[in-house]
């Protein structure tokens, strides 16, 4: 009797554990989240320095001056992104002065002490904006989505600008990255330290 009603229960059982395993059910949740639109750049050298005499041995601008900076600042290994469309990027290039410059003209004996230059800015073959046109460039397409330092092609790369890019002796600009210092090509360079400046600006498209 014992026997039967164990094997009645154990029968029970097994009916039981096949219904709990019949009623599984479940629920999906979906999970909604956003990505901002963000630009950003940074630098692994904030200050270069260009190791040849800038002029030749008339005292006048070398041609060569402009691809010098360029391949001076591609070595400062600058990185931007911006994880957007239509995204705002402005290069400015501030003018090569002479420290202890005053005003925007010659110096004492018709001496040139600025010197104009300007640049194409890229990244990995994308056209960013050039320094010979005033204002930011809308760049339609996604940049910088690579982080690596060693791959070149994570770099914003300068050229001289295929628009006024030779480097000249200049004067009269409204600011140091105004485009429109004249060309002085009749004039010599005063003697002394000179220092200018690259700035590249992104932000976010609308």
């Amino acid at each position: 009797m014992k026997k039967t009603l164990f094997a009645a229960t154990s029968a029970a059982a097994l009916i039981l554990s096949a219904g709990a395993a019949s009623a599984q059910d479940s629920q999906a949740v979906a999970i909604n989240a956003s990505v901002a639109n963000k630009c950003g750049v940074s630098a692994q050298a904030t200050t270069v320095t260009l190791s040849t005499d800038l002029t030749d041995s008339e005292a006048k601008v070398r041609s060569g001056v402009t691809t010098e900076i360029a391949d001076a600042l591609n070595g400062a290994r600058i990185i931007a992104f911006c994880n957007g469309v239509n995204s705002s990027v402005t290069v400015e290039r501030a003018v090569l002065a002479r420290n202890g410059s005053s005003g925007n003209g010659l110096v004492d004996g018709g001496f040139a002490q600025f010197i104009r230059y300007n640049l194409d800015a890229s990244i990995n073959g994308l056209a960013l904006d050039s320094t010979s046109g005033a204002g930011a460039s809308t760049v339609a397409q996604r940049f910088g989505g690579h982080v690596s330092l060693s791959d070149s092609n994570t770099h914003v790369r300068f050229a001289q600008a295929t628009s006024g890019g030779a480097a000249v002796a200049s004067a009269g600009g409204s600011s140091p990255t105004a485009i429109n210092w004249s060309s002085s090509t009749d004039r010599r360079l005063a003697a002394g330290t000179y220092t200018g400046s690259v700035n590249v600006i992104v932000a976010p498209g609308a």
